[in-house]
């Protein structure tokens, strides 16, 4: 980083330091940001490749294939696991009139990991949730994908009681950012989006005049990258324990 671009750096944090003082409202994303997501989905892409190459087909274009289907279904069907795994088993069926006992068995296997797996929070998210609590910050979280799916990884994560509540969308958009801000009750500029995808997290948030906090991860989706609408309004942080500065605890 050059220094012109360190010293704007700096008065950009600075700036976003003072702002982050007067939040009322501090507004979690799930998947990824609280708990461990896209590693399940890895390892399903994983295996289903696997399976693909055990019938004979090259594994580095089945995963090609998945990743372009994948981007193209979300605008008919929105995030989630199910519609995931649908996905990936139409690309089976298309190259198959009929399912072998083989196939259908591994394919089960492979949903089922993907849809009953642990439910592992991130690396202090617990302590710095509990601080946050503690201090009295107001807490929602404000994630996408299915309702069902979603509440009861909430429900099951050992965090629900930090939050005042759990809302879903099929879709994070400005328009569902405004209409969760104003059930809330809260004004723009009284709130702070966190989470780990630009896409879906930071740029709506933004674009509605919330504050952002960009948690960093080492893999994000292909689908959710993207640069910031106005970088200005966001800080990146490793995770969850280092908000706890920017949201005045030391």
């Amino acid at each position: 980083m050059s220094v012109s671009s360190r010293q704007c750096y700096i008065h950009c944090m600075k700036t976003l330091n003072s702002r982050l003082k007067d939040t009322r409202l501090w507004i979690f994303d799930a998947d990824d940001t609280l708990w461990e997501s896209g590693l399940y989905f890895r390892r399903a892409e994983e295996d289903f490749t696997a399976l693909l190459h055990s019938l004979g087909f090259d594994p580095v274009e089945i995963g090609i294939e998945i990743r372009r289907r994948d981007i193209e279904r979300l605008s008919l069907t929105g995030y989630g696991a199910r519609p995931y795994l649908a996905t990936l088993r139409l690309i089976l069926e298309e190259r198959y009139d009929l399912l072998t006992p083989y196939m259908v068995d591994s394919f089960d296997y492979i949903s089922n990991c993907l849809l009953h797996h642990p439910l592992v929070l991130l690396p202090g998210v617990l302590d710095s949730l509990n601080r946050l609590f503690t201090a009295g910050k107001r807490m929602i979280v404000y994630t996408m994908g299915e309702e069902n799916h979603q509440i009861d990884k909430f429900n099951r994560s050992g965090i629900s009681e930090y939050f005042e509540y759990c809302t879903v969308v099929p879709m994070k958009t400005e328009n569902t950012m405004k209409e969760l801000l104003s059930s809330a009750g809260v004004a723009p500029s009284e709130a702070c989006m966190i989470g780990n995808s630009p896409r879906s997290d930071i740029n709506p948030a933004i674009g509605c005049g919330v504050n952002a906090l960009y948690v960093k991860r080492q893999f994000t989706w292909q689908a959710e990258q993207t640069e910031f609408a106005e970088p200005g309004l966001v800080a990146t942080v490793a995770g969850l324990p280092d908000i706890l500065p920017l949201a005045g605890l030391l």
